[in-house]
């Protein structure tokens, strides 16, 4: 085959010249990979220089000693970059432990191909330095089958749905490579491998790319998340402080109604966003005392009839408030009907047992709990014992009883009396 220097070494070079450009810039990739990424550049290189070693020899008629060397070598360092390759794709340290018997098929090739010294089965050259193949010539490729047909079996092995992706481009690889020995052994084209190499190479450090890429979107998007979670909770805090601020007597109320009210969800079993959603419609359950006058909500007297109903439009004023926040619809079940009474007798829609919505059922015992046990201005701190004796008769009138046994698990486990003063 006549030695054309600027098609053979054109394209590995440029190749590698770029991919060694992207991996110093890009310190994201594991220590691991990125070794193993050099590694099979350097081989790459070196590969490209033996093989124009072996063309220049060839070309000279140099002693076929040192041709079957230099040709050995090459036979050598190919199945030697699919190992490499294979290392790569293999990143899983629990199949790691294959790692060494995967080197066997490699040294078999080494020794066939350096036998040509002695016995002329894979390859030799005559006298006038034209190069044959023997009868076992077709080891190194073989070797580089196992190898591929390896890489295929690992990268299918995983059958997660994350490495997708990852088996499509191992599967796109090995057949690109096959195509490239395919090529090298039928057609002579000696530079056609190595330019599948190359590729591959390319092919899977842009899968590593697109992989670091998906991740830190999707990091960045929980973090904006996370940033927006963080927000929305200092907005509601605040909002709920701003309410309880209106009776000196009710400080941290909300916030404890939330808490009894995400604790009394947990011990229903419910999901986390079940738990995040009742924990803000906690907060906000008072929210439309804004518009309840303060001498009213502060007065130390008994209420007059005209009084009680305008402090029973808070219910109203709440709802129509967090009615209007569309990213949470259901966020002012709480706020409207926590005064709901589970025999129908509460405000503001006598609504009835299951008619109430589960978080209005939920917070209503929080609430109810959190009355008797902090300090009004209509009177002190009620006992844990009466507390919970007013629990026991609030069941089935104007408690869901089911949720008022799992707030009295939690009083019997809070024999202290301490909850209260979260």
């Amino acid at each position: 085959m006549e030695y054309d220097y600027f098609t053979i070494n054109y394209f590995p070079i440029i190749g590698i010249a770029f991919l060694t450009i992207f991996l110093w810039r890009n310190s994201y990739l594991d220590n691991h990979v990125r070794k193993t990424f050099y590694i099979l550049s350097a081989l790459t290189l070196f590969e490209l220089f033996v093989y124009n070693i072996e063309m220049i020899f060839t070309s000279i008629n140099t002693n076929k000693y040192l041709l079957t060397l230099v040709t050995a070598t090459g036979y050598s360092i190919k199945p030697l970059l699919l190992y490499f390759l294979m290392l790569l794709i293999i990143r899983n340290e629990s199949i790691m432990r294959v790692k060494l018997p995967l080197f066997i098929p490699f040294t078999v090739n080494v020794i066939a191909s350096f036998s040509a010294f002695f016995v002329p089965t894979v390859f030799y050259y005559d006298s006038e330095g034209v190069f044959h193949r023997g009868i076992f010539g077709w080891t190194t490729n073989i070797v580089m089958v196992i190898y591929l047909l390896t890489i295929v079996m690992v990268s299918f092995s995983n059958s997660t749905k994350k490495h997708k992706f990852e088996r499509t481009i191992c599967t796109e690889i090995s057949l690109i490579l096959v195509i490239g020995i395919l090529a090298e052994s039928f057609f002579g084209s000696y530079a056609v491998f190595r330019y599948t190499i190359v590729l591959s190479l390319i092919f899977y450090y842009m899968f590593f790319q697109s992989e670091t890429y998906r991740d830190e979107i999707v990091e960045k998007h929980m973090e904006k998340m996370q940033m927006s979670e963080r927000f929305t909770l200092q907005m509601v805090t605040a909002l709920a402080q701003t309410v309880d601020a209106k009776d000196s007597y009710t400080k941290g109320h909300s916030q404890r109604v939330a808490d009894y009210s995400r604790e009394i969800s947990k011990r229903l079993n419910k999901d986390a966003e079940f738990q995040r959603r009742i924990y803000y419609m906690g907060l906000l359950h008072d929210i439309g005392k804004i518009g309840i006058p303060d001498d009213i909500i502060n007065k130390t007297g008994d209420l007059t009839d005209e009084e009680f109903d305008i402090i029973k439009s808070h219910t109203k004023i709440g709802a129509e408030i967090l009615k209007n926040i569309t990213e949470m619809p259901n966020l002012y079940f709480g706020a409207r009907w926590h005064h709901e009474r589970y025999d129908g007798k509460g405000y503001p829609d006598n609504l009835m047992g299951d008619e109430i919505p589960l978080e209005a059922r939920i917070i209503a015992v929080a609430d109810c709990y959190d009355a008797m046990s902090s300090k009004r201005s209509y009177r002190d701190i009620l006992p844990q014992i009466v507390v919970r004796e007013e629990m026991e008769k609030a069941k089935r009138t104007q408690l869901d009883p089911y949720i008022v046994n799992i707030m009295l698990e939690m009083m019997d486990s809070d024999s202290m009396y301490l909850m209260r003063e979260r």
